[in-house]
Order: structure tokens, then C-alpha cells, then sequence
């Protein structure tokens, strides 16, 4: 295995982590909206903050870690790839 296999093989892992970062954000802080939203409408105060305290900080973990994974696909890029983007 060459450095530019593995270099693939990592960042084809990176890129599925990724998209698995990216739809975990987007369904937690949809489900962190959805729940405060409700809590509104239902005029309850305390589903408001019980689904804030409840998704807030994994929906910004998995915000975060969607940022790294993001960063680090860039490097892990193949040379190929980023010069057809930048066409």
C-alpha cells in the first residue's frame, strides 16, 4: 500500500464521516427548533428550555465535528479533485 492509497482510503472515510456529521447536525438542531418552537405555540416554558438543555450541546458537537471533518477532507483531497473544483 503507497502513501497515496492510503491518503485515498482516508479520505473516503472523512468524506462518509462527513456526510454523517453533516445529517446528525441537521437533524438535531431541527429537532432543537422544532421542540423550542412547540414549546412556544403550546405556550409550555418548560419545553423550551427542557429541549435546550437536552440538544443543544450535542447539536454544537456535531457541529463542531462536522467543521473538523470538513477541514480535514481538504487536505486529504486527492490533487485530481482539486484541480477539477477549481476549473
Amino acid at each position: 500500500m503507497t502513501v497515496t492509497d492510503l491518503k485515498s482510503r482516508a479520505h473516503t472515510v472523512v468524506r462518509v464521516l462527513f456526510k454523517v456529521g453533516l445529517l446528525c447536525c441537521f437533524a438535531l438542531g431541527t429537532l432543537l427548533v422544532l421542540g423550542q418552537a412547540a414549546g412556544v405555540v403550546a405556550q409550555r416554558p418548560e419545553w423550551v428550555t427542557g429541549t435546550s438543555e437536552l440538544l443543544f450541546v450535542p447539536t454544537v458537537g456535531a457541529a463542531a465535528a462536522f467543521g473538523v471533518l470538513g477541514f480535514i477532507g481538504n487536505y486529504l483531497r486527492p490533487a485530481g479533485e482539486a484541480e477539477a473544483e477549481e476549473d
